[in-house]
């Protein structure tokens, strides 16, 4: 099937319209109405029920969906990942999370480059869910994630166990920011301080959150590894007589992944985490 096909389809998904599609991919709205056409015939069904307000999914098209967009993504995947690299084996993808890119996935990958200097190697800092969908169709072999999705085939490991503890800067406990360590925290959080629950900064990144109180006071939950130097240094300060919470991290990847691969994968991320070196993700205004 011509990748175009299903490229769009999305397209026509993601805007509602064969107009806006075809003005999009930059090709004249007949061409656009032929490829779903030819689509609607490779498939044996119809997609859309077209009227004056647009373009609207069949039953079909909705589970036409995810099928188009695996393949689409496979073959942006194989476009980028061939030819192979002169002097090497094979090509991986490894990602992780926005709050693990700093220093685990980088070391992960620093590792990886010196040990496995015949693996093409790829890595990618995304979303949770950007990450675990990549995961279950194929594209990636393994991610460093704090809150793993369950689903058939795949494999979850523990790799540390970390706390969001509540910190307050040496400047002044004031103000309080709250910050989106996922659904789960957050329910626990309301639960047991519902006094900071509607507090008057709230981020979703704890990285971003770190400098502010650095720089301009307040408190705020941030993960044990990630304060323990600022904490040493008296820059910031344990808060006493609130609740902690655990936030672990865990690599996530197919159970049916190649098991000489994740033979070389995961002994050496387990052993970047069991070494000593700094978390504190500290930024070039810091030093």
């Amino acid at each position: 099937m011509d990748i175009n096909l299903a490229r769009t389809f999305l397209e026509i998904v993601r805007t509602g319209s064969f107009i806006a599609a075809s003005q999009n991919l930059h090709v004249t709205q007949t061409t656009v109405t032929a490829r779903i056409h030819s689509l609607e015939s490779l498939l044996g069904c119809r997609l859309f029920i077209r009227n004056k307000g647009g373009a609207k999914l069949s039953d079909n098209g909705k589970r036409f969906v995810m099928y188009a967009s695996q393949l689409v993504e496979s073959w942006d995947a194989a476009r980028r990942d061939l030819p192979l690299p002169t002097g090497t084996e094979r090509i991986i993808t490894i990602g992780g999370e926005i709050s693990l890119w700093n220093p685990l996935l980088l070391s992960w990958m620093k590792e990886l480059r010196a040990q496995k200097p015949e693996l093409a190697l790829r890595v990618e800092v995304g979303e949770p869910a950007s990450l675990h969908q990549k995961l279950e169709r194929g594209v990636m072999s393994a991610a460093i994630v704090h809150l793993p999705e369950y689903w058939m085939g795949m494999q979850v490991e523990q790799i540390c166990e970390e706390k969001l503890v509540m910190v307050r800067s040496a400047k002044g406990a004031e103000p309080y920011v709250l910050i989106d360590w996922g659904d789960e925290f957050i329910a626990q959080h309301h639960a047991a301080l519902p006094q900071l629950s509607r507090a008057g900064l709230s981020v979703n990144l704890g990285p971003l959150a770190l400098p502010y109180l650095l720089e301009n006071g307040g408190s705020g939950y941030f993960r044990t590894r990630v304060v323990q130097s600022y904490l040493d240094e008296g820059s910031l300060e344990r808060v006493k007589d609130v609740p902690e919470f655990s936030y672990p991290a865990y690599v996530v990847y197919p159970r049916n992944q190649d098991r000489e691969l994740m033979e070389d994968l995961l002994p050496i991320l387990k052993t970047v985490v069991e070494k000593e070196f700094d978390w504190s993700q500290r930024f070039s205004w810091d030093k």
